[in-house]
């Protein structure tokens, strides 16, 4: 017979299968995707309660900060779905590879490596096992053949339908009047998509049910961990702190007369500002790297006097570092007030960011002369919180506004970057038309115009960006949309000597 925990792991994957195959396939991208998310994070605490008695902390942060993250569906319209997608992937593979793990700190950035490969197939194969062995809850031997037959046949039958379905009329026929019969279905890709999800669940509720303890990946020995001998990593050291605080130097010259940009030497503002911030933030994070594995590789005879002489080059590279990276956001900055924002500015100024805590962490590990495990999971969490920002805050239309407020105090507005512009940034668009230049006004206004009403849409595709955008646009009268040809024409008429936004990626395709 099925145990109490079996059936409540198959009913909830079943349940939360149905509710994804219903609410995400052919769906709009909206509210459905966290209620999908939700109900499977419920689904896997639920199955690992019943069957343990107890829920671990490290299950319920990861679940939890996926279903965080998952509301990003709702709350924006641009391209950050694919990133969010993956994310919740990560964190509920790592949510169930882990199960069992009692403290935050048994996790490791390791993991990380391992999720994508060990979590499809700890869920399929433990969902396959799952299948195989439910006809054995059946007493009859008949019954328990006629079952497993079944669960092998009716796959096979609806894969067969829909990849004979285009090729054969009468079979195209069958299944369009399956479909008319069962028309909240779409049978057979929404079966088909119903199956994958319950291969997740079932697999991901089982191994809750089964692994009462953590059962980690394990890694290779990789043998004697290489060696870097002393007198190697002070040159290292010694040679990169020298570089480093040399520019540093410079850089602090600067505050005191012009750069080259302005003493003749050929090198432009344009230069000067955007030649350096992708640069530089690559010279951060090699450095960084550097230092990790001269830590890692340092010899274990190395005296007391040895560690320190060390420790203080080490230190005095992340303070080097850390200017640096300051020097690299300033130049962004400098690049925005002369050329506009942008979303990929942004973005690098969100890595350096990310850096800039990653390195104060790295610090806080020099210190205590070893780099801990808990520093990957540091550096994973620094990150996940700055992408978790990133998802809830609404920085398109924040870059709508400062670049309508450049355009009010200078005149210049690269309305053809609009056009890159998802549907967050029209409420903004749309409520500041007005403080555009008349020049570039037009074309914001064929942008708006052919901007696409999202139309009736059901209640789980709600999103509220969308909502919004449509709010915006039916209060506006918008002029109908030309062809392309004409759109393209119109935007190089409407915005004569302004630096490109979108096109800026030739010097610096890093922070464009």
């Amino acid at each position: 017979m099925r145990s109490p925990a079996s059936t409540v792991a198959w009913t909830a994957a079943l349940l939360t299968s149905a509710l994804g195959a219903a609410i995400l396939f052919s769906a709009e991208p909206g509210i459905n995707w966290p209620i999908w998310v939700a109900a499977a994070s419920v689904s896997l605490i639920v199955s690992r309660l019943v069957a343990v008695g107890r829920v671990e902390t490290p299950l319920l942060v990861l679940v939890t900060w996926a279903t965080v993250l998952s509301l990003g569906f709702a709350f924006t319209d641009n391209e950050v779905y694919g990133l969010i997608v993956a994310s919740d992937a990560m964190l509920l593979g790592l949510a169930t590879i882990t199960l069992g793990a009692e403290k935050w700190s048994d996790l490791s950035a390791k993991l990380l490596v391992a999720v994508p490969f060990l979590a499809p197939l700890r869920v399929a194969t433990t969902s396959a096992r799952e299948v195989a062995g439910a006809p054995n809850s059946v007493s009859s031997p008949r019954s328990r053949s006629i079952i497993k037959g079944a669960l092998f046949s009716v796959p096979l039958v609806i894969v067969l339908i829909a990849l004979l379905g285009s090729a054969d009329p009468i079979i195209r026929w069958s299944a369009d009047r399956l479909t008319a019969w069962l028309p909240d279905w779409s049978f057979p890709p929404r079966m088909l998509f119903f199956g994958f999800l319950l291969t997740l669940t079932l697999g991901a509720n089982s191994i809750a049910r089964l692994q009462p303890a953590a059962k980690l990946p394990q890694y290779p020995d990789i043998g004697a961990t290489p060696r870097v001998g002393l007198t190697e990593q002070r040159m290292v050291l010694w040679s990169a702190a020298a570089v480093l605080w040399l520019f540093v130097l410079l850089q602090a010259s600067y505050l005191i007369h012009p750069p080259p940009a302005a003493v003749g030497t050929g090198v432009t503002f344009a230069d000067f500002a955007r030649r350096g911030f992708g640069e530089l933030s690559f010279a951060a994070t090699l450095v960084g790297a550097i230092i990790l594995v001269l830590e890692y590789t340092r010899p274990a005879d190395a005296t007391e006097r040895d560690r320190v002489v060390l420790r203080r080059l080490e230190l005095a590279l992340v303070v080097a570092l850390e200017i640096v990276l300051l020097s690299a956001f300033r130049r962004v900055i400098l690049y925005e007030q002369a050329y506009g924002y942008t979303t990929a500015r942004v973005f690098a100024q969100a890595y350096m960011i990310v850096m800039a805590l990653s390195l104060a962490a790295l610090a806080f590990e020099i210190t205590r002369d070893r780099i801990s495990i808990a520093f990957g999971r540091r550096v994973a969490e620094i990150a996940l919180g700055a992408f978790t920002v990133l998802i809830f805050w609404n920085f398109e239309a924040w870059i709508a506004n400062r670049n309508i407020d450049r355009a009010v105090t200078t005149g210049k507005f690269d309305a053809r970057y609009t056009r890159q512009l998802s549907r967050d940034a029209v409420p903004t668009l749309v409520a500041r038309l007005n403080e555009i230049p008349v020049t570039q006004r037009d074309s914001v206004m064929i942008r708006l115009g052919c901007a696409k009403l999202a139309g009736d849409r059901s209640w789980f595709e709600w999103n509220r960006s969308v909502a919004a955008a449509d709010r915006a646009l039916r209060g506006v009268e918008r002029p109908p949309c030309p062809p392309r040809g004409s759109q393209l024409k119109a935007d190089s008429v409407a915005t004569p000597g302004v630096a490109p936004q979108s096109s800026a990626s030739a010097p610096n395709k890093a922070a464009n």
